[in-house]
């Protein structure tokens, strides 16, 4: 394997780590805290923001329950209400997030000032790429023409047609069987096939070959990985199947594509 390919791949495999040990981390703070995920962002927002108006406290957020813990209270500024976090909340933030604090900060004084820009750099760019991914993610949720007019059509209802899509987005990179995306649904194959055909024009199998050529044109854009890994990442088994497909599907080859981005 080319080396830098190898480092490419370990650090993608530590993020992933990292994401894993942050999330077992946020599960053991709510288990002490008694709250859950949205109320812990609630906490985590008010202490690095400062009090905040009602109307910018995250959705799904138990403000009450977070009252009763002790945890924030409301505050009275200029004939509107905005929520606080008491002293009370502020001490176990300290107790629980202080000493990661401290050790991720003595982590970073070890590491030169070119070392933290670049990691500050990778940072910044990190977000932007979650950001835009959590962008397209939520636009799977809005299915056209709404549940009833996919019932009416015989296709599948707005909630199973969102589960099959996030399916797909989230498993391109393998290979998709007919069974579980069917399973998805909650329908048999043979029905789903069909309620998968009245709801998009596609048949499963080329709605996924839809989806990959998409995404693989959304990494020709904006990276620089081979066409190669490219057609590995989005679930083709070879470079030369990617071309075909992606010709069909598109009119140009992927070289083409990446040539023009630059």
């Amino acid at each position: 394997m080319n080396p830098r390919h190898a480092l490419l791949q370990q650090i993608g495999a530590d993020i992933v780590r990292f994401q894993d040990a942050s999330a077992e981390f946020d599960e053991a703070v709510g288990e002490v805290l008694a709250l859950g995920r949205a109320e812990l962002g609630c906490l985590a927002q008010l202490h690095f923001g400062g009090p905040a108006p009602m109307s910018a406290i995250p959705r799904g957020t138990d403000v009450e329950r977070l009252e009763l813990a002790g945890y924030v209270r409301r505050e009275s500024v200029g004939g509107g209400k905005r929520l606080a976090l008491t002293e009370h909340a502020r001490t176990w933030i300290e107790t629980l997030w202080g000493p990661v604090r401290e050790d991720g900060f003595a982590l970073m004084t070890s590491l030169s000032d070119r070392d933290l820009k670049v990691i500050a750099g990778f940072l910044s760019g990190t977000r932007g790429v979650q950001e835009r991914h959590a962008s397209r993610l939520s636009k799977l949720l809005q299915t056209p023409g709404g549940p009833r007019a996919a019932k009416r059509r015989g296709g599948l209802s707005s909630a199973a047609f969102s589960r099959v899509q996030l399916f797909i987005e989230a498993h391109l990179a393998r290979r998709i069987r007919m069974e579980e995306l069917a399973q998805r649904s909650g329908l048999s194959v043979f029905y789903f096939s069909r309620a998968f055909r009245q709801s998009t024009g596609l048949t499963p199998h080329a709605y996924v070959q839809q989806r990959r050529v998409e995404r693989a044109r959304e990494l020709l854009n904006h990276s620089a990985r081979s066409l190669g890994d490219i057609a590995l990442e989005v679930g083709f088994s070879s470079q030369s199947h990617f071309t075909t497909v992606f010709r069909r599907l598109t009119g140009l080859t992927p070289a083409v594509i990446r040539r023009s981005a630059r």
